[in-house]
């Protein structure tokens, strides 16, 4: 169960402008220059490559379906575009976002471009955008915000086993399970929100539950991802064997995005937030950061 310190990225959820085409030869450099550079250890890690595909999920609360997500991932020069959408409504609220996430072949983030609209909250907007790229060094994340009329800049350390999370995002739940199976000494996530917020992660494998999909029982595997901030938040994943995402759950939130045909046969109890701690509130939009 996602849970942010406040209304997570969804703060900055959106409906992503399509990434432009690049000519191969430039594509090819932009993804060499930016692997080269980023950390000395980076070009040892061979993690297995991503299938092509994708799936279908539903956005559900209590059981009741609010909206549907999705993603795929494609194969391109030098790695991978993965792109997701989804929207949901509850009430008065809605949001919807769409994401295309850009990575070189060692899963390392390059680019991404974020956009999306929320209505019926305190900071609701349209054409929410959060815009995600390498700099020349390979060494940081500059990105550029759109919120409300405004816009801003800012800067962040460029780490590998770094993942861009929209809240409800399956794209993005997807690769925090590859790095629960890896379990890199280090991860991050990067949070749209405000002018980006980039925090440590940490991935403890919990208990194996039972499943079924499609009506077959399965073995599930069960991680908890915890993203320390000011305030921890905490993303149930379940998935399969081959390491196919089934299921996230983002408890402070009482959200879960669930693929098509996947439901649990048991489901653990959900990570109490640490003592005194508040859960999050449910997603929202971003605020308007301030112009720079």
């Amino acid at each position: 169960m996602t849970r942010f310190p406040r209304p997570l990225h969804t703060k900055c959820l959106a409906v992503v402008q399509p990434l432009l085409l690049l000519r191969p030869a430039l594509l090819g450099a932009m993804f060499a220059g930016a692997f080269a550079t980023l950390t000395p250890a980076l070009s040892a890690q061979s993690p297995a490559p991503l299938a092509s595909g994708g799936a279908h999920y539903s956005i559900e609360q209590d059981g009741k379906t609010l909206g549907d997500a999705q993603y795929s991932v494609a194969t391109i020069p030098g790695g991978y575009t993965i792109t997701s959408s989804g929207q949901m409504n509850l009430g008065k609220f809605s949001y919807g976002f769409h994401n295309v996430d850009t990575l070189d072949a060692s899963l390392n983030l390059v680019r991404d471009t974020l956009t999306g609209s929320v209505k019926g909250a305190k900071a609701s907007g349209n054409n929410i955008s959060f815009d995600t790229a390498s700099d020349p060094t390979g060494r940081n994340l500059q990105i550029d915000i759109s919120a409300e009329g405004k816009q801003t800049t800012n800067s962040v350390d460029r780490h590998r086993n770094t993942v861009l999370m929209p809240d409800l995002d399956p794209g993005a739940y997807m690769l925090l399970v590859r790095l629960a199976i890896e379990q890199p000494q280090t991860a991050w996530i990067l949070i749209p929100k405000e002018n980006g917020l980039l925090v440590p992660a940490t991935y403890e494998p919990q208990p194996d539950v039972r499943g079924s999909l499609n009506g077959a029982n399965i073995n599930v595997k069960h991680a908890t991802a915890e993203l320390s901030d000011r305030n921890s938040i905490t993303v149930e994943l379940y998935y399969s064997d081959d390491g196919s995402l089934l299921e996230a759950d983002l408890n402070a939130q009482n959200l879960d995005v669930v693929r098509d045909g996947f439901k649990l046969v048991e489901h653990p109890a959900p990570t109490p937030p640490p003592p005194g701690q508040a859960p999050a509130p449910a997603p929202g939009p971003q605020q308007a950061p301030q112009s720079q």
